[in-house]
């Protein structure tokens, strides 16, 4: 994913004229005809959609109402179960 024209950058602030340097009284007063238009835009890549796709299908409403049951059901309420999701956090460092 890319993102082009943020203005915000808290490591890179933008430079700013010091205040001893005075700028003459007719350039303050003088403004420009028109404004530059800044905007924003973000691409998205193909790996990204792809990803999207297949997070979007795993989660379809047959293998969702299969999951809930197991877990009303207390399939997962095991001390194995536990110690294996303990172990993906630990692993993955979510933690």
């Amino acid at each position: 994913m890319r993102i082009h024209g943020s203005s915000f950058d808290p490591l890179r602030p933008t430079p700013t004229s010091s205040p001893a340097v005075q700028r003459p009284a007719q350039e303050i007063t003088q403004s420009p005809a028109t404004k530059p238009v800044k905007s924003d835009s973000v691409q998205i890549s193909d790996a990204g959609r792809r990803l999207n796709t297949e997070q979007a299908n795993a989660l379809n409403p047959e293998r969702v109402a299969e999951l809930r049951t197991k877990v009303l059901t207390g399939a997962y309420n095991t001390l194995d179960v536990v110690d294996q999701v303990a172990r993906r956090i630990l692993t993955r460092g979510e933690l």
